[in-house]
């Protein structure tokens, strides 16, 4: 899973990793981003279909089958197009979510955590995400997810329990993720783990 990450960034580097993104007056109103530890249930930064930068809550609520409320962070990939609070959102409302690194915890032999910062060669990724409008206490708001996808070895021992890791989209692939026409075959290949030759950490 993905429950936590951090965002150091300002209208310069982001335009370097994503030239075709309208930032609008984004940085001009808040400045840089200076965010070491970015959390579920809060405003995060994220690129929409439109190419612009765009404020959605980080989690998604919806009615299950039963009628109870589900709230969820993350989406796993394998499920995504099939589950119904995901899968109108990811046919047609997938985005991107900048990042500078992520957290995850290893668990130890005396139930104690570890705790480590892991990122990957670009100095700003993306993860990829999904949005939709939900109800946020009683207020319609704009909300995502962070996609999930099984893990590479580095991820498999670090985060021991849940056995997952965050989908980062490749550079190349950015434009044609956000495009709801790109084909499912496309998507796929997407949502597939960075390798751990590209997977760097450190405990914090």
């Amino acid at each position: 899973m993905c429950g936590r990450y951090k965002l150091t960034t300002d209208r310069k580097r982001l335009k370097e990793h994503f030239p075709w993104l309208d930032d609008g007056d984004y940085f001009d109103i808040h400045g840089p981003v200076e965010k070491g530890e970015i959390f579920p249930g809060t405003p995060i930064l994220v690129i929409n279909n439109q190419h612009k930068l765009e404020e959605d809550w980080w989690t998604i609520r919806d009615r299950s089958w039963d009628g109870k409320m589900v709230s969820a962070i993350n989406a796993k990939a394998e499920t995504i197009n099939k589950v119904q609070m995901f899968r109108d959102a990811f046919k047609n409302d997938r985005v991107l979510i900048p990042a500078t690194g992520l957290y995850e915890w290893q668990e130890q032999p005396d139930k104690t955590k570890k705790k480590f910062l892991m990122w990957f060669d670009e100095e700003i990724f993306a993860f990829g995400g999904i949005a939709r409008e939900c109800a946020i206490k009683g207020e319609p708001k704009r909300c995502t997810v962070i996609i999930t996808t099984t893990p590479n070895e580095i991820f498999n021992e670090i985060h021991n329990t849940k056995h997952r890791q965050a989908v980062v989209i490749r550079k190349e692939d950015q434009e044609k993720w956000l495009d709801p026409k790109t084909k499912p075959d496309e998507l796929k290949e997407m949502l597939k783990p960075i390798p751990a030759s590209e997977t760097h950490f450190k405990e914090v």
